[in-house]
């Protein structure tokens, strides 16, 4: 008995966390959209700061947004995923999260795959507003 009510605790986590996940893509893809002109720029880097992920790591894409001054959209949007790490996000000190989430190495995987199915998601999204906006 005990059993299932442990199953349908982790299975509601697991929805709650893939609501967040799919929520976060689209609002980098919504904050995207206010940026007017730099729009084209910002869509643009959810490609490129994915390839830096995949390739190079977690530490590599703070490096990179922050490098690119994307951080705005990039950082901002994903703070609320701090919340399932054991890296606390404190005064929005984004150098001592990375820092701490690398001391974790499970925590650090994990946070890296929840981190990647955002920026796919938010392609997807950005994909779909572009051609929503090519057939207006």
């Amino acid at each position: 008995m005990q059993s299932r009510k442990f199953k349908r605790g982790v299975k509601a986590m697991v929805q709650n966390l893939n609501a967040l996940i799919n929520n976060i893509g689209y609002q980098i893809v919504e904050r995207i959209k206010e940026k007017g002109s730099d729009k084209t720029k910002y869509k643009n880097e959810i490609d490129k700061a994915l390839g830096v992920l995949s390739n190079d790591g977690v530490y590599a894409y703070y490096v990179y947004v922050k490098s690119r001054k994307i951080s705005d959209v990039f950082l901002d949007e994903i703070k609320p995923i701090e919340a399932y790490c054991n890296a606390p996000l404190q005064d929005d000190n984004w150098q001592n999260f990375f820092e701490n989430l690398s001391e974790d190495l499970s925590g650090l995987l994990f946070f890296r795959e929840i981190l990647e199915k955002i920026l796919i998601y938010a392609r997807y999204h950005a994909k779909a507003m572009e051609e929503e906006e090519n057939h207006e």
